[in-house]
């Protein structure tokens, strides 16, 4: 006699729709020759269903993990990006010029210093104004991002949008973030988790210009992938990527760091040696955000120390693709003479009295 069938509930059964969904899958997970890329439309399609979450959680993990393993086309990140930026996050618009979008990884820094609030003052007193973003526990690294640094240098990391747009206009430095301008986006978070795995999520977040700054620098580090994101910047007027540490934007003294144009004729190639950067000097990161918080108040103290000269070899570029120096080394003086007057810790108390007011 056969005993009776197991009771046993499945914990993947959903009440979504699965038909909806299954052709974004089937799209990117065929077989060799018959997978394809998403259209613009398609894009927009499938990250709509995503963020909404009418599709299923395997239906969304699915999707990403084959669309990593094929390779993410240009139309499906355009697509990804001009679903949040229209739908899902809530933009500001700060009435000042020259705003900087200062786009660093979500997933933050494990490996070395998260030096972007302390080049984010240093370019404001050089008349640069940046806004930063992101979020906390971003995979895959959950490494430390922007957010708790300037949390631990006192300024506010949770303002909601408007605030900061205030905030922006006021001192010249920002931080938006993801739970609070975005919070559909932040909500994906355990989802994301789940995988191990990076996937184009983690390069749409940077390119979101939650402030619809007209310049843009974000950060990514494989080159060949790099080539395919030129087109999908979204700096109203200039964008460049840089090929940071980490994928950032903090560029290491004595490293031949390459920034990536949206012309290739425009790109910039540092050569350390004119410079006069004989050595390779790695920025080791702490282990907390205490410890990044302290070597970035290190620099806008103007310490002798290995961090100041990457955020001013940082800052001294980024001033010099916008203009704002004549040369990369022009760049770097302005950057070490701010420092040196006491100007970018005068700005940095500035910034934590306005995150506060």
């Amino acid at each position: 006699m056969l005993a009776p069938t197991p009771d046993v509930r499945s914990l993947y059964e959903t009440d979504r729709d699965p038909a909806p969904f299954i052709p974004f899958i089937q799209a990117v997970g065929r077989g060799e020759k018959l997978k394809r890329d998403l259209s613009y439309e398609e894009s927009v399609e499938a990250l709509r269903q995503i963020v909404e979450q009418t599709c299923s959680p395997a239906q969304a993990g699915a999707f990403l993990i084959t669309q990593r393993v094929k390779g993410e086309a240009v139309d499906e990140v355009r697509g990804f990006t001009a679903l949040l930026r229209a739908e899902t996050i809530t933009q500001i618009r700060p009435r000042i010029e020259g705003l900087l979008d200062l786009a660093v990884p979500y997933d933050g820094k494990v490996r070395s210093a998260q030096l972007a609030p302390a080049i984010a003052v240093i370019l404001a007193e050089a008349g640069l104004p940046v806004v930063l973003h992101g979020d906390e526990g971003v995979p895959t690294k959950e490494g430390i991002g922007p957010g708790p640094v300037l949390r631990e240098l006192g300024i506010a990391d949770d303002l909601e949008p408007e605030d900061v747009q205030s905030m922006v206009e006021a001192v010249g430095v920002g931080y938006l973030s993801a739970a609070r301008f975005a919070p559909q986006w932040h909500a994906l978070l355990p989802l994301r988790r789940q995988f191990g795995l990076r996937t184009v999520l983690n390069s749409v977040e940077k390119l979101l210009n939650p402030a619809n700054a007209p310049y843009q620098v974000s950060g990514f580090f494989h080159g060949n992938y790099i080539g395919r994101l030129r087109a999908v910047q979204t700096g109203i007027e200039r964008s460049f990527i840089i090929q940071g540490e980490e994928g950032s934007v903090e560029m290491a003294v004595g490293r031949k760091s390459h920034v990536f144009a949206e012309d290739e004729a425009n790109d910039l190639v540092l050569d350390p040696d004119a410079l006069g950067h004989t050595e390779r000097v790695r920025v080791s990161g702490p282990e907390d955000a205490v410890g990044h918080a302290a070597l970035n108040a290190a620099v806008l103290e103007a310490a002798d120390c290995d961090a100041t000269e990457q955020a001013c070899l940082t800052a001294g570029v980024i001033l010099h693709l916008f203009d704002l120096a004549r040369d990369v080394p022009d760049g770097i003086g302005r950057a070490r003479k701010i420092l040196s007057s006491g100007a970018a810790r005068t700005r940095l108390q500035r910034v934590a009295s306005a995150s506060r007011a």
